[in-house]
């Protein structure tokens, strides 16, 4: 079995406020009207027959559900067709006779009928207006007993909002300050996001062009490279058809110092074929050194022999070399004749003239001021290469501290 439909709503009918309450079941209808001043009650029960009977009584046949349902929509206030009115039994008497056109009767005031009141259903249709009255009886006021407990549980529902309401507005409040908080935490950090921001862009800028810088002095360096090494090219030849020169040649003078190649420095130093280089000759310097170990054992004992048989003879050698020196200066030089010209005394070369009177220890001489020259040439290789490398570090520590 369903339950019953509830539903409660105010009306004001001539002034006053009335509450009404329906309960709609399937087979039963139930009003209530209590004017809220007063608290007087009407109470009405009706069954599904006597709705359709009181509809059919009008002229306008309603079932059940559709009167309950228009009676709903009036009560809600939903449809304009249908609308609520609440009479009492003076009003409903002269509404009737002025319809049929007969004088009202006053009811007494002892009776009955003045104490009920009657609830109009009004259906506006086209053209007519049709009146369903639901007779509602008296039943009273309400108990005061029972008026004060409704009063005394409305006012604590009533506290109960105020402190809800209340801890609502501390929650409100409370997280205004967070909003507050948070938008100038927000605000500040949004700030300093934007300082970093520039700070970063400033940097990435510099950082940019250090890259085209440095891009820029790597492809110097690797033309520099090229460069450097045909430029070092050139000095090795040199030195190389000079100490030829010298190794022809009989004499017994030091061959020509090699220019130094520190005069051939590249525009830019590149640190790869520094490095490179430095290995390369150290390597180089390595094997001499071995191949002139090796030597030097072989030849010692044979060069311990040869300084003892022949220690007499250099000496006399000596002197007979420094004789024929000074003799052959002057004999050396001989007179060239021109086609047609006058003669002129010209010397011979230092090959021609001694070709015949050099002895062979003055050839191991010569070898041997050939490894010096070997050995000063490498010293000198190093102290340029530390010098470079001495000024690599200053450059490297003056483009820190321009960073």
């Amino acid at each position: 079995m369903e339950e019953p439909r509830c539903l409660q709503a105010n009306c004001f009918f001539r002034g006053k406020e009335h509450s009404i309450q329906l309960s709609v079941s399937q087979a039963a209808l139930e009003v209530e009207v209590e004017e809220r001043h007063s608290t007087k009650r009407w109470r009405g029960h009706f069954d599904a027959t006597s709705v359709e009977d009181l509809t059919r009584k009008t002229g306008n046949f309603k079932q059940f559900g559709i009167f309950c349902s228009m009676l709903e929509a009036a009560l809600m206030k939903s449809s304009e067709a249908v609308s609520l009115e609440l009479l009492t039994y003076h009003d409903l008497e002269a509404l009737r006779s002025c319809k049929a056109g007969v004088a009202t009767r006053v009811p007494h005031s002892t009776s009955p009928l003045s104490s009920k009141r009657y609830l109009i259903l009004i259906y506006c249709v086209e053209f007519d207006r049709i009146h369903y009255p639901l007779s509602l009886a008296y039943v009273g006021e309400a108990d005061v007993a029972a008026l004060r407990r409704l009063v005394q549980e409305q006012q604590d529902e009533l506290a109960q909002l105020r402190d809800e309401l209340q801890r609502a507005q501390q929650e409100v409040w409370r997280l205004e300050d967070e909003r507050l908080q948070d938008k100038a935490w927000h605000q500040k950090k949004q700030q300093w996001m934007s300082k970093e921001l520039t700070e970063v862009k400033a940097a990435e800028k510099m950082l940019r062009m250090r890259v085209k810088t440095l891009t820029a002095e790597l492809a110097a360096c690797r033309k520099g490279r090229s460069t450097s090494a045909t430029a070092r090219g050139l000095p090795r030849d040199r030195h190389r058809s000079k100490s030829q020169d010298s190794r022809s040649s009989s004499q017994g003078c030091l061959p020509p110092q090699s220019p130094s190649p520190a005069g051939s420095r590249p525009p830019r130093f590149n640190p790869t074929a520094f490095v490179r280089a430095r290995e390369q000759r150290r390597q180089e310097t390595e094997l001499q050194r071995q191949k002139l170990q090796r030597g030097t054992v072989s030849s010692g004992d044979n060069c311990r022999r040869r300084c003892r048989r022949s220690s007499s003879a250099e000496s006399f050698q000596s002197r007979r070399s420094a004789l024929s020196s000074g003799s052959e200066a002057g004999t050396c030089p001989q007179r060239r004749r021109g086609l047609g010209g006058p003669s002129t005394w010209s010397p011979l070369s230092a090959s021609s003239c001694n070709s015949a009177s050099v002895p062979s220890h003055l050839d191991r001489g010569h070898k041997k001021r050939g490894k010096e020259n070997l050995g000063t040439e490498t010293s000198a290789t190093l102290s340029e290469i530390d010098a470079r490398l001495q000024a690599l570090q200053a450059y490297i520590s003056t483009l820190g501290t321009h960073m």
